[in-house]
């Protein structure tokens, strides 16, 4: 017979990290910190939101096909992301900050985009442009406003 032990229960919401995390046989230091991971999880809820808010519209290419419209909208984004990212940008911008953060499709193709970091890099270095130095900090993706998540 199977013994099962119970989930830990937690009496408050953890606001750090543990100093390490195992990683097979060794002990890693975590690559993020709690508002980091707050600002991915709303950019997440977000990115949930404004897919629904394009599926749920009850006249155009929704009201038809709500996969097509989400489609087109993501190709629009693409596009959109593309001409953000060939902008003009001087060489040494320190960084993003609330100016500087595109709209919320263009952030969601970038945040696609990153998951795969070789293509990223690569195709930053071919563009010869300076954003894939601008997005080290998505702490600024937590001021996007509550309506966006909620």
């Amino acid at each position: 017979m199977q013994s099962y032990q119970h989930a830990p229960v937690y009496t408050q919401y953890p606001t750090e990290l543990p100093p390490t995390f195992p990683v097979g046989a060794h002990q890693t230091t975590p690559l993020v910190n709690v508002t980091e991971l707050q600002a991915h999880l709303r950019l997440l809820g977000a990115i949930s939101k404004l897919k629904s808010d394009v599926q749920s519209q009850s006249q155009g290419i929704s009201a038809r096909s709500k996969d097509v419209a989400w489609v087109v909208f993501v190709n629009r984004a693409v596009f959109r992301f593309f001409t953000w990212a060939g902008a003009l940008w001087e060489r040494f911008i320190p960084g993003l900050d609330e100016t500087l953060v595109p709209p919320l499709d263009v952030l969601m193709v970038w945040h696609t985009y990153l998951l795969n970091p070789r293509a990223y890099f690569e195709d930053s270095q071919r563009m010869e442009s300076v954003y894939a130095n601008n997005l080290r900090n998505l702490a600024y993706v937590n001021g996007l406003p509550d309506g966006l998540t909620s």
